[in-house]
C-alpha cells in the first residue's frame, strides 16, 4: 500500500495523473506559466520560442533538488506576489530583453519547482508526480506560445495586457486571502 502524495488531489490516474492535475489546481502555479509565457510572447523570439523548452527543464530541476531537501518550503507569500509582479509586467506591456527574460523566467520556475518538490520530498511516487506535472507545463506553454505567436494583430497584443492585468488581481486577490488567513 502506498502513501497518498502530500498536495496532489488523487485522480484515480496514479501519480503521473496526479502530477498533471497539479498544475493546473494549483492557481499560483498555473498562473505562473501562464504569465512568464506572455511575457515570452510579448518580448517576441527568440523568447517566445525558447520558453516552452527552459520552463519544463527547469521546473524538472528545481523539483529534483527540492525533493531532495529535509523540510517542505512553505513560501506561498512571496510566491503569490511574485505572480503578481509577472502578470504586472505583462500588463504594463513591459518587453524585457532575452538577456534578462530567460533568467527571470528560469529564476521563477526553478523557486516555484522547489517549493513543489520539497512538498513531494519523500513519497513514493513522488517523482512520477513531478514528471507529470513537467509534461503539462511542457504542452501548456508550448500551446500558448504557438497560438499566441507573432506576428498577430493589435487586438491580439491589447488581449495579452488584458491577461496580465487579470493575473495580477487574482494573484492580488491570493494575496489578500494568504495575509487574512495565514498557513
Amino acid at each position: 500500500m502506498t502513501l497518498p502524495l502530500a498536495h496532489l488531489v488523487p485522480t484515480g490516474l496514479g501519480p503521473w495523473g496526479d502530477g498533471m492535475a497539479r498544475l493546473f489546481l494549483e492557481p499560483t502555479e498555473l498562473l505562473l506559466v501562464i504569465g512568464l509565457v506572455l511575457l515570452g510572447v510579448q518580448a517576441r523570439q527568440p523568447c517566445s520560442d525558447l520558453m516552452p523548452v527552459l520552463l519544463p527543464l527547469t521546473w524538472l530541476l528545481g523539483g529534483l533538488i527540492g525533493m531532495g531537501l529535509l523540510s517542505e518550503l512553505l513560501l506561498a507569500l512571496p510566491c503569490t506576489a511574485l505572480v503578481a509582479l509577472v502578470g504586472l509586467l505583462v500588463a504594463l506591456d513591459v518587453r524585457l530583453r532575452p538577456v534578462l527574460l530567460l533568467p527571470l523566467a528560469a529564476a521563477l520556475a526553478l523557486l516555484f519547482a522547489l517549493v513543489a518538490g520539497s512538498a513531494l520530498a519523500g513519497h513514493p511516487g513522488a517523482l512520477a508526480a513531478l514528471l507529470g506535472e513537467t509534461v503539462a507545463m511542457a504542452v501548456v506553454s508550448t500551446l500558448l506560445c504557438q497560438s499566441l505567436a507573432p506576428p498577430h494583430p493589435r487586438w491580439r497584443a491589447l488581449g495579452l495586457r488584458v491577461g496580465g492585468s487579470w493575473i495580477t488581481a487574482a494573484a492580488l486577490l491570493m494575496l489578500g486571502w494568504l495575509v487574512r488567513h495565514p498557513q
